[in-house]
């Protein structure tokens, strides 16, 4: 499963407010609220571009594999 960050990044950028980012990024709020509880279904290169200009950084900083545990175990 791919998890966004984008919420560790606003912590660690001291970024308080969606409305700030959206501002900054052009990235709606709507879709900024969607990366950040986890509920994206994808997302748009334009978008992690912006992000990774915004907080400069790379896409390893935004997002992060993390395997999912098979049933059973």
């Amino acid at each position: 499963m791919i998890q966004v960050k984008l919420s560790e990044m606003m912590g660690l950028h001291k970024v308080k407010s969606f409305a700030l980012l959206e501002r900054e990024t052009g990235i709606t709020r709507k879709t900024l609220t969607k990366l950040y509880d986890g509920e994206g279904k994808g997302i748009e290169y334009e978008t992690l571009n912006a992000l990774c200009k915004y907080f400069n950084c790379s896409i390893g900083d935004l997002l992060e594999y993390v395997p999912e545990e098979k049933e059973g175990k």
